[in-house]
C-alpha cells in the first residue's frame, strides 16, 4: 500500500507547483474514490476534518517546509510515486483529471460531505477540529456518489474489461478449465 507522501508526490508530478490546499483535497478525493472503486484505502494516514475540508495532516506537516510563498508545493520530501502500483497511479490520474479544472476553494466546498460532517459532529463551519474522518463513512459517501446520477471520475480500470465480456462466458470458461485441468489441480492441491 502506498502512503500519503507517495500519493502527494505523484500529484505534484501531475500538477507542478500545485497549491497546497488543492493538493490536500486531491489526496482526499483520491482516497475516497479508491475506497468506492476497490473497497480498500489508497493510504493509511488519517484525514482530519478541518474548517476548509479534509486534510491529511502528516502530508501537510511534510509539505509545509517546501511550500513557496504562493502556497505552491514543488515536491513532497520522502514521497516517491514509484511506490504506487499501476492501479494506484491510474486512480490518482483519474481523480486529478476530473478535478483539475477546479480551484482549491471550490474543492474545499465540495469536500464538505458526509464523512467531513460526521467527523465535525455539528460544529459550526468556522470551528476548528482535529477529528479524523471515518474510512467506513468515506467509503459509503463515495459509493453513494458512484451510484448517483452526478458526474463522477471514471474508474480507471473500466477499460481493462474486454468489450465482449459476459458473466456467462466467464463461467463457461471456468467450467472448461476445471474439466480439462481438474485432475491435475486436485493432485497439486494434495502435495
Amino acid at each position: 500500500m502506498a502512503n500519503v507522501y507517495d500519493v502527494g508526490q505523484y500529484i505534484t508530478e501531475l500538477i507542478p507547483n500545485v497549491d497546497k490546499m488543492k493538493l490536500y483535497k486531491l489526496c482526499y478525493f483520491s482516497q475516497g474514490w479508491n475506497l468506492a472503486w476497490t473497497g480498500r484505502p489508497l493510504f493509511k494516514e488519517p484525514l482530519q476534518a478541518w474548517i476548509n475540508g479534509p486534510v491529511p495532516v502528516t502530508l501537510r506537516d511534510r509539505s509545509e517546509p517546501v511550500a513557496k510563498e504562493d502556497w505552491a508545493v514543488p515536491h513532497i520530501p520522502g514521497g516517491d510515486s514509484a511506490n504506487l502500483t499501476i492501479a494506484e497511479l491510474h486512480t490518482v490520474e483519474s481523480v486529478v483529471n476530473f478535478y483539475s479544472d477546479k480551484d482549491s476553494i471550490e474543492l474545499s466546498k465540495i469536500s464538505h460531505g458526509k464523512a467531513w460532517k460526521e467527523a465535525r459532529r455539528n460544529l459550526p463551519d468556522n470551528a476548528r477540529s482535529q477529528e479524523e474522518l471515518s474510512m467506513t463513512t468515506m467509503r459509503e459517501e463515495f459509493t453513494d456518489l458512484l451510484h448517483s446520477e452526478s458526474n463522477t471520475p471514471s474508474y480507471p480500470l473500466e477499460n481493462q474489461i474486454p468489450e465482449n465480456y459476459s458473466p456467462e462466458a466467464a463461467l463457461a470458461a471456468i467450467t472448461r478449465i476445471e474439466k480439462a485441468w481438474g485432475g491435475s489441480l486436485a493432485l497439486l492441491a494434495t502435495r
